[in-house]
């Protein structure tokens, strides 16, 4: 407004104040604090504001006591007819009535966004609230803030989209019920929740259903999946006994395999890997490689037939301990035949200085075996040290993608005191092959 003309602030001046009040009213309160000294007219904006987001920047700006203090300052004073999205993101303990009369507040004004997060406490919030009986909720996402549905019947969420949870307990008729009751339900996010058993996704009659993040849950023994809407499913834990019923829809999958004592874990993810061949998106650990990378079963060489046909980007984070080699990624991508996009990230990973089996079989098969990477343009290495082996890597792509355009290395700052020795004769020769290398500092 400070660069407009005479005439158009002339114009601005007509708009009636009413309307002016409810234009702005739609900004976040955090703007709307900032901008009321502007004008006489923005003055009292604030307490019309449907937007009150007191997230983590807002909590990291003040202390606890004095952002307590400002938000019931501003429910204290708040005169508009409806909130539609209230954030909060505290140390609930010592100010739980306070939080409650706040969430009375908005329930009273119609709310439709209502994210709670108080993991900072590190103890669950019981909100004496039934979030289930909200009827006019489209996103709810609860941190550390119990979540119960009575009888496992609720009385509303009929319009919910939007449902995340962490650190609660769960049961599966809960579940059922979320399905069941909410139709128009997009997105579903679980994490570190207490759920025992079988977690059951029941979506066939969904056609809305795009989203599911399972993460960090432990006791889980099985998952089973019906959701043919599903574009989008990421899975963080111990590999797990899935049961795909149907995921035509889904484009992207996550899978961050964490290590298990369990001699069946591998067998567990190449069981599950058949479901998701068609993905255009992938991103894994090094825990996938290892299930199908080559085995000797019986005394017998064999590996598991996979192809991605559709896979266009893939991303892998190598933990150690681990035997992958740059065999194991090379054979996995050989079976995507349209990849266009490769980030390997090693940043919390070295490989080990000697690696036997890679010098006695696997470089000369790498040597001597077709990788032609047909379609591959770009290749990011996060955590590049100058390892040989990490060298390795980057001549392979050089040599194995004719389309490449980038190849960036990203190295940590502190590299230097993990880095190794820069071979500047192999450097030299990679970059006659492909100049366009790029390495960068973070």
């Amino acid at each position: 407004m400070s660069d407009s003309s005479n005439k158009q602030m002339k114009l601005i001046k007509r708009i009636p104040d009413d309307l002016v009040e409810c234009i702005l009213s739609f900004l976040p309160i955090q703007s709307l604090l900032q901008n009321r000294v502007l004008s006489k007219r923005f003055r009292d904006t604030w307490k019309q504001s449907r937007d009150l987001d007191f997230g983590e920047m807002f909590s990291v700006r003040h202390s606890q006591l004095e952002a307590v203090r400002i938000i019931e300052n501003i429910f204290n004073q708040h005169k508009g007819p409806e909130i539609n999205r209230f954030v909060l993101s505290l140390k609930h303990i010592g100010v739980e009535d306070k939080i409650l009369s706040w969430i009375s507040t908005c329930l009273r004004k119609n709310i439709k966004e209502l994210v709670l997060d108080f993991s900072r406490s590190k103890k669950v919030m019981v909100i004496p609230v039934d979030f289930s009986s909200i009827e006019t909720l489209t996103v709810l996402k609860l941190q550390w803030c119990r979540f119960e549905i009575p009888n496992n019947l609720p009385k509303g969420l009929r319009l919910l989209r939007t449902l995340s949870l962490m650190q609660t307990e769960l049961t599966k008729e809960m579940i059922d019920a979320i399905f069941k009751n909410c139709i128009y339900l997009e997105s579903l996010e679980l994490v570190k929740c207490q759920m025992y058993g079988i977690l059951s996704i029941y979506a066939h009659d969904h056609k809305k259903f795009k989203s599911l993040v399972v993460s960090s849950m432990p006791n889980l023994l099985c998952i089973v999946l019906d959701a043919p809407t599903l574009e989008s499913y990421k899975y963080d834990g111990y590999a797990r006994t899935i049961q795909v019923l149907r995921v035509n829809a889904l484009k992207e999958g996550e899978f961050h395999y964490n290590r298990s004592k369990s001699k069946h874990s591998s067998a567990m993810v190449v069981g599950t890997m058949r479901a998701y061949t068609t993905v255009n998106v992938l991103t894994t650990t090094n825990i996938l490689l290892e299930a199908l990378t080559y085995r000797y079963p019986r005394g017998k060489l064999e590996k598991p037939f996979f192809k991605f046909e559709n896979l266009r980007e893939f991303k892998i984070f190598l933990k150690a301990p681990t035997f992958c080699t740059l065999f194991d990624i090379a054979e996995f991508l050989k079976e995507c035949p349209k990849l266009e996009h490769v980030i390997i990230d090693i940043h919390n990973f070295t490989f080990e200085p000697q690696l036997y089996f890679w010098e006695m079989h696997h470089k000369k098969q790498i040597q001597n075996n077709n990788y032609l990477l047909k379609f591959l343009t770009d290749v990011k290495i996060i955590g590049y040290k100058g390892h040989w082996h990490e060298l390795d890597i980057v001549e392979f792509f050089v040599k194995n993608a004719p389309s490449l355009k980038r190849l960036e290395l990203e190295m940590p700052k502190n590299a230097k005191n993990i880095a190794h020795t820069p071979d500047y004769a192999r450097i030299k020769f990679i970059k006659s092959i492909f100049r366009e290398i790029k390495v960068t500092e973070v």
